[in-house]
């Protein structure tokens, strides 16, 4: 069985396609759509069951922790903890390929961070992934739509080649067309002092530890 692929603007999605995923997400399914980095499975990220179901598409082990994807930094107070330095980067960086690693809050399950206290938040560079967030009021798992070990998937058809038969088990994709940009967001950990990198992707670590230190350290005033 095919899966429903609707076609979607990135620029301007149709309001009608994006409440259709969203009550999807919101009764536990897993949804297929574009983000700034690539085809993400997005699935309500505080139910476990729809959490599970991610895990099971990718084959993904249950030791490696799952992004989540939120409207705002506002929205993301909700699941973690935002100091000052998390605001900073987010003003300036975000909606963006910008991975934050927080401390995480009570509300997020153990399943999807491996038992971690620590989440990774992501405000994409995306309108139909942040319309998806805003509607089901939910964050959203954020992670590539392809299986684990393999490449990530930039096109609806590489999804489909890649999930073979468990397509089926996705009731909707949303095909925003090829994702050109083909670079993973920089995730940086912010519950360290100082601040380390986990993954370079396409914000500039060397950029980021400059910006920070000036943040952080600021010229005194003469």
């Amino acid at each position: 069985m095919a899966a429903n692929v609707e076609k979607i603007d990135a620029a301007s999605p149709d309001k009608g396609i994006l409440e259709h995923a969203a009550r999807l997400i919101n009764k536990g399914e897993v949804v297929v759509c574009p983000t700034d980095t690539g085809y993400a499975f997005a699935a309500n990220a505080l139910d476990t069951r729809a959490i599970a179901k991610v895990f099971h598409l990718k084959g993904r082990s249950y030791s490696n922790p799952i992004h989540i994807a939120v409207s705002n930094i506002q929205e993301a107070e909700k699941y973690a903890h935002i100091d000052e330095t998390a605001r900073f980067l987010a003003d300036r960086y975000l909606p963006g390929a910008l991975t934050l690693v927080l401390t995480r809050k009570e509300t997020v399950p153990s399943m999807l961070v491996a038992g971690l206290d620590t989440i990774g938040i992501r405000i994409p560079d995306n309108a139909v992934i942040l319309r998806l967030a805003e509607m089901t009021g939910r964050p959203l798992t954020t992670t590539s739509a392809n299986v684990s070990g393999r490449p990530g998937a930039y096109t609806v058809e590489e999804v489909e080649a890649q999930l073979g038969e468990n397509i089926r088990d996705v009731p909707l994709i949303l095909d925003q067309g090829p994702i050109k940009t083909r670079e993973l967001s920089t995730i940086v950990d912010l519950t360290v002092s100082p601040p380390q990198l986990i993954r370079q992707g396409r914000v500039s670590w060397l950029e980021l530890r400059d910006v920070l230190k000036r943040f952080q350290n600021p010229d005194p005033i003469e």
